[in-house]
This record gives structure tokens, C-alpha cells and sequence, in this order.
């Protein structure tokens, strides 16, 4: 089941964005990369509850027995800025499930009027990003010690 993350739900939505990144992106990341990664985490529990409820972001989760199991994230509504899924559950179409609940809801809220969705993918994630129709705009970049590719996605 995928629900809006409200902030009951928030540490948890955290705690295995987390998980997830030290187990598959953070190897590839230099000392400050994953510092910065940390300290964006610290900054979404101290500051989300906020951006939650004025819209600059939306964060929803893909639940298995009352378990977020998977979140995506979006700011500005156009831009993801997180999506994680629990190990156990990869391969499962749980991040295309989730990405294609962020694609309806912005859908419906620009019926008929295309848009264009961005995403700073990690390194490890650009195949599943291609796979969703996101193509590279640049070549991989670092910034803060975060490596990421640019990459958009025009819906019509």
C-alpha cells in the first residue's frame, strides 16, 4: 500500500533512507559526501514536519505490514530529491510504484499541461531513473562530495 508519509511516520521514512544509502550508494561517496548525506537526513527529521505541511515537499511510502519498506520524495513538486527501497524488497516494482504515485499526483494537478520532472540521481540508481524515461541532461557531477547525474524526464 502507498500513503502520503505524515510525521508519525517520518523517522522511519528516514531511517531506512539511511539504511539504504550506507548499504549500496555510501561506499561510492568520499568521507564528506556521506557527511552531507547525514546531515541532510538530521535536517528532513528537525525541518520536514514543516515542509510537509507547506507543500515544498512531499514524501510518500510504500508500506508492507504497517512497515515502510520504500519511499520516494519530491520539493517543488517537480523534483525527486529521495527514493530508497529496502533490500529485501528490490526487484519487487516497488520504486516504479511509488514513481508512477508521484507522476499521478502531478498529473492531476496540471491536467493536460506537460511538465518536466528532474532528479539528481546517485550513480547507482541512473538505470533505474532510464527505465522510468529520465535521461541524462550532464555528465556526472560532485557537489559537496554528493556524485550525482542530472537527469530530467518531459511528461506530455
Amino acid at each position: 500500500m502507498i500513503k502520503k508519509i505524515d510525521n508519525s511516520d517520518l523517522e522511519a521514512a528516514v531511517e531506512l533512507a539511511n539504511a539504504v544509502f550506507h548499504e549500496f550508494i555510501a561506499d561510492g561517496y568520499s568521507a564528506e559526501g556521506r557527511q552531507t548525506f547525514t546531515d541532510y537526513l538530521d535536517y528532513k527529521l528537525e525541518e520536514m514536519a514543516e515542509d510537509l505541511a507547506t507543500g515544498h515537499k512531499k514524501l510518500w511510502g510504500f508500506y508492507e505490514d504497517k512497515r515502510i519498506v520504500g519511499v520516494i520524495g519530491t520539493r517543488d513538486d517537480l523534483h525527486i530529491s529521495v527514493m530508497f527501497v529496502d533490500k529485501n524488497y528490490h526487484h519487487r516494482g516497488i520504486a516504479r510504484a511509488l514513481f508512477d504515485t508521484v507522476l499521478a499526483d502531478l498529473k492531476s494537478q496540471q491536467p493536460g499541461k506537460p511538465f518536466v520532472m528532474t532528479v539528481n540521481s546517485s550513480p547507482y540508481a541512473v538505470a533505474v531513473y532510464r527505465r522510468f524515461g529520465f535521461v541524462d541532461t550532464a555528465a556526472e557531477q560532485v557537489n559537496k562530495g554528493i556524485r550525482f547525474v542530472p537527469m530530467k524526464l518531459t511528461v506530455n
